[in-house]
């Protein structure tokens, strides 16, 4: 793959680029990214995390978009960069969240950074909800549906397990979906929820 895979312009390349020097100059002592996934920022999550920005409904007034469990920022910092300004990022691990504002502060990023459990956040309040590498889908499932306004979707990326972390969420919740095919990885699909239903009995 192409290291411009989505046609970004050259000021959202150095952005893109000098956020991932920052994660390389943070990792040492944060520990920000699984060390095994160094080798490849560009692709395996920042490329990741843009690509998730056309699913995401237009922004309106007002209207919140959740990242939970943000990390080092995949995919809301990347989102950020690329424009988006109704994301608040929720990441419960405190020096992650000294990163995100350190980040968001050298990019003068229009974003909130939320040190909070997904759990913690109020009810029906989102328009969208996205979760990169989080948890299972059953579980990203349960924490998002109750965050979501009527209307609302959530957006989670999956790597090769996705069809048997589909089939275990399909035994408690009656699922309305599309699957979008991954540009960063053949065996990656994206899930993009729009409603799901608990099963009872």
């Amino acid at each position: 793959m192409g290291q411009n895979p989505l046609g970004f312009n050259e000021e959202i390349i150095k952005n893109l680029r000098l956020y991932e020097k920052l994660i390389i100059d943070w990792q040492r002592k944060f520990n920000l990214v699984s060390n095994n996934s160094m080798h490849d920022l560009w692709n395996r999550h920042i490329i990741d995390s843009a690509q998730l920005l056309s699913l995401l409904p237009k922004e309106k007034k007002n209207k919140i978009t959740y990242d939970i469990g943000s990390g080092p920022g995949f995919p809301g910092i990347v989102l950020a960069i690329l424009g988006r300004k109704d994301l608040v990022l929720c990441e419960s691990n405190m020096k992650k969240c000294l990163f995100l504002k350190e980040v968001a502060r050298n990019f003068q990023l229009d974003v909130i950074v939320d040190n909070i459990r997904a759990e913690n956040l109020p009810r029906r309040s989102g328009c969208a909800v996205l979760a990169r590498a989080v948890a299972p889908l059953e579980k990203l499932i349960s924490i998002s549906m109750p965050l979501l306004e009527t209307g609302g979707i959530a957006i989670f990326p999956k790597g090769k397990n996705w069809s048997k972390e589909l089939s275990v969420a399909k035994k408690n919740f009656l699922l309305e979906f599309d699957l979008v095919k991954s540009i960063t990885s053949e065996l990656s699909y994206i899930f993009v929820i729009k409603k799901a239903e608990k099963k009872f009995g």
